[in-house]
């Protein structure tokens, strides 16, 4: 009796194993499937001028197809002056590069390959026409706003039938992009791209976690 007892056990504690191994099995980590992160934004503004950094991590080539490529870091500037001089130069934590105009925005843009910045604010050096001149641009984001990664779960737990209709077994069938917004507070806009290039978008108060709207893009 002692025997088939302990025999009983055993095979309730291995089935209960297999279970959970099979659970475990089918669980997503959505993380995995992000293709695009904007970690940080920096801005510089005054009357005349403005100055605004992203902070990203991309794909590459980045291209809207619900397939995750490899990420790449990212630093994108972007200038704006009350006047626009033939060439400009911009410096910021070590790199230098020329910015190019783009006349259908009225901005200057440079991006180059490069971790985020890590600290509250940086420099950033404009040179045009021999002159320089210096702006500090600070962050956007304090302690009180999520991550990129807490914003994506945010959604996975609001769009929990999206996430599973696109969920087979250990895969998910599309890609994710998490992007930082700034407008007198910080925002995250989180879109779930399908193999179709179909777009399901979320905006997420940066600070609660709460979506505040949701759009659908069909491919």
């Amino acid at each position: 009796m002692k025997k088939f007892c302990t025999l009983t056990a055993i095979f309730v504690l291995s089935a209960l194993f297999l279970l959970t191994a099979s659970a475990c099995s089918k669980s997503v980590n959505y993380l995995d499937y992000v293709s695009e992160r904007r970690l940080n934004v920096y801005v510089y503004r005054d009357d005349d001028t403005e100055v605004k950094i992203y902070c990203s991590q991309k794909e590459q080539p980045y291209c809207a197809d619900g397939i995750k490529g490899e990420l790449c870091d990212l630093i994108e500037i972007f200038v704006k002056l009350p006047k626009n001089p033939q060439e400009l130069e911009v410096s910021v934590e070590g790199f230098t590069g020329e910015m190019n105009y783009q006349a259908v925005d009225g901005i200057f843009y440079l991006s180059y390959t490069s971790p985020a910045f890590t600290g509250s604010g940086v420099t950033v050096t404009l040179t045009a026409d021999g002159e320089s001149k210096s702006y500090d641009a600070l962050s956007v984001k304090d302690d009180k706003v999520m991550s990129c990664d807490d914003a994506v779960l945010c959604v996975a737990e609001h769009a929990k039938d999206l996430f599973e209709s696109l969920t087979d077994g250990r895969l998910f069938d599309g890609e994710i992009y998490v992007r930082l917004l700034y407008d007198e507070g910080c925002y995250y806009f989180v879109g779930v791209c399908d193999k179709e290039k179909s777009i399901h978008a979320y905006l997420i108060d940066g600070e609660r976690g709460k979506v505040i709207a949701t759009k659908s893009i069909q491919g």
